[in-house]
């Protein structure tokens, strides 16, 4: 049954390929491995001689704060926001969580993982105005999934 199984995921893909290769040929090249790095890679993450080249596992979600949240900062210049982010990939594992925020000096910061299973990172640095903050949640195949939501910083 496993045979079939994989038989169907390989068609299945190969499929998905082929389509996105003749509707978007740029995609393709995006998101195409390099060959030497290819058998690296996948050394470590093969299931039944299948590589994991899919994002599809990964759950990637900013917890805290919530989107659209607004903070008020009074007479302060700057705003501290703390970010709790929710990353799992079941077949990989998580190897890293990344996180963006534009219209700040420090663009990228990368999460911790904490006691409680959460990816956590603080920005100390947040002025005034709108800010949109981005999640990228990396498997140790290499695969990312992203979340994002928007935070407004008001004195």
């Amino acid at each position: 049954m496993r045979g079939k199984k994989i038989e169907f995921v390989l068609s299945t893909v190969i499929a998905t390929i082929v389509l996105s290769s003749a509707l978007a040929p740029m995609t393709l090249a995006a998101f195409a491995w390099n060959d030497e790095d290819n058998e690296q890679q996948c050394q470590k993450h093969k299931y039944g001689d299948v590589c994991d080249k899919t994002k599809k596992d990964i759950d990637c979600n900013i917890l805290l704060p919530p989107g659209h949240t607004v903070i008020h900062i009074g007479k302060t210049d700057w705003a501290i926001v703390d970010f709790t982010i929710q990353a799992a990939d079941p077949v990989d594992g998580i190897k890293k969580v990344q996180v963006h925020v534009t219209d700040d000096n420090t663009h990228i910061k990368t999460a911790v993982l904490g006691g409680d299973g959460f990816y956590h990172v603080s920005w100390t640095t947040l002025g005034k105005g709108n800010h949109h903050v981005r999640a990228s949640c990396f498997d140790f195949a290499n695969n990312v999934a992203h979340d994002s939501l928007s935070i407004e910083i008001k004195k």
